[in-house]
């Protein structure tokens, strides 16, 4: 099968979603169809981008044997504003789309959503005869009239639910990251055998338990270390973690590792230095290959999710990674998948924005080595039979038929 992945967030820009389309793309290539990838040109979370890109429209490269058509989007960074990044947003919609006009060659066509606007190329592209897939990692219009993006009612709202209903209508399948956003299409009375579950998944081999040097990355050995890697943006609440290191100042054993890049950094960063807290340490964006060695030197995982209904639901590809490498997680889920956590014993949840219960938790773990061992044990475990690459990969050839 000739098969078109459209997503703006691909190789090399770094991120849940990135990892998520990449998987897709190199899953279906093994499995034999001919996969092309149309993105954008990579310039997150600098707003750099590579000389090879520079003063061009499109560009068409081979990567893991992977064909891809990159063309022009308005370069952001993690310090531009709202307006630039939705900008961003705007312009890759703009000539993706443009490319989908003039290219029907493709018996099946999946876009990866957000970038929601991204759909209108997949609508074009796939055209009256190929096969159209949608895969949701978040739902909009919803997600941005939670994070006060958007207004709940007016013109550009409506417009949206108007599109999303035109995707769901064309779409042969509709993916999705959770079962929370199923149960949310569930009642927009989409199908139910229209919608498949693809959780994020996690490569059991290179994320593993290890034994790792805990000093290199300015820690002690004796350390209890609470770690948080990704985007640092509005969905995730890390002014609580600070909250929490805060109230946690008096305990120096306890450390909190922050990695990666995004909006909010240096918010945190700056709170963090005015509470004069020694016990938080910041590690810039970290190739995937370097990952495992620093989740292995954390004794807990965060997954703070801000207070945002449908972030809520969500199930992020950290999640997983904690798990694969036997750590712990304290997460402010609900849903499904807090009751995961809870049901195979691999972690705590926590209301959102409660710095002391956080703090509380740590607390306790760090003192109960019984607790910890159980977990970790448990979480791998888990990571090996709800979210390896092996099931993410069986899953998504099948519901392609």
């Amino acid at each position: 099968m000739k098969i078109l992945l459209i997503t703006q967030y691909y190789n090399p820009v770094k991120g849940a979603a990135a990892k998520r389309t990449g998987k897709m793309a190199q899953f279906l290539n093994t499995a034999g169809h001919d996969v092309t990838v149309l993105t954008g040109f990579p310039s997150y979370p600098t707003g750099i981008l590579a000389k090879k890109y520079q003063s061009k429209l499109w560009f068409h490269e081979v990567i893991n044997e992977i064909k891809i058509t990159r063309v022009w989007e308005l370069p952001v960074s993690t310090s531009d504003s709202t307006i630039k990044r939705l900008l961003n947003l705007v312009s890759f919609a703009k000539t993706s789309a443009w490319y989908g006009l003039f290219h029907h060659k493709f018996d099946m066509v999946i876009v990866s959503s957000p970038n929601f606007l991204s759909g209108y190329a997949g609508l074009y592209s796939a055209g009256k005869n190929a096969k159209f897939y949608f895969d949701i990692r978040d739902l909009w219009p919803d997600s941005a009239v939670q994070l006060g993006v958007l207004p709940e009612e007016g013109f550009l709202t409506n417009w949206l639910k108007k599109l999303e209903k035109k995707y769901y209508d064309r779409a042969t399948k509709i993916f999705t990251a959770t079962p929370g956003i199923k149960d949310h299409l569930l009642t927009e009375e989409i199908p139910a055998d229209k919608i498949e579950v693809l959780l994020n998944s996690v490569d059991t081999n290179l994320f593993s338990p290890k034994k790792v040097n805990k000093t290199k990355f300015e820690l002690d050995e004796t350390d209890f270390v609470c770690g948080y890697i990704g985007n640092m943006s509005r969905v995730y609440d890390l002014e609580t973690v600070i909250k929490t290191a805060q109230k946690l100042k008096d305990y120096p054993e306890i450390k909190f590792v922050l990695v990666g890049e995004g909006e909010s950094k240096s918010k945190v960063q700056v709170m963090a230095k005015n509470m004069g807290l020694n016990n938080v340490i910041f590690i810039p964006e970290t190739p995937l290959q370097e990952l495992p060695e620093i989740i292995n030197s954390f004794d807990l995982g965060l997954a703070p999710i801000a207070k945002i209904g449908v972030s809520q639901e969500s199930f992020p590809s950290k999640v997983s990674e904690y798990l694969a490498c036997s750590v712990p997680v304290l997460a402010s889920l609900a849903g499904d998948m807090a009751k995961t956590i809870k049901e195979h014993e691999v972690g705590l949840i926590y209301e959102p924005g409660d710095a002391e219960a956080l703090a509380n938790y740590i607390l306790k773990l760090s003192r109960d080595n019984l607790s910890m061992q159980i977990m970790s044990l448990n979480a791998r475990q888990l990571a090996l039979k709800m979210f390896s690459d092996e099931i993410f990969s069986e899953k998504l050839i099948s519901a392609l038929g």
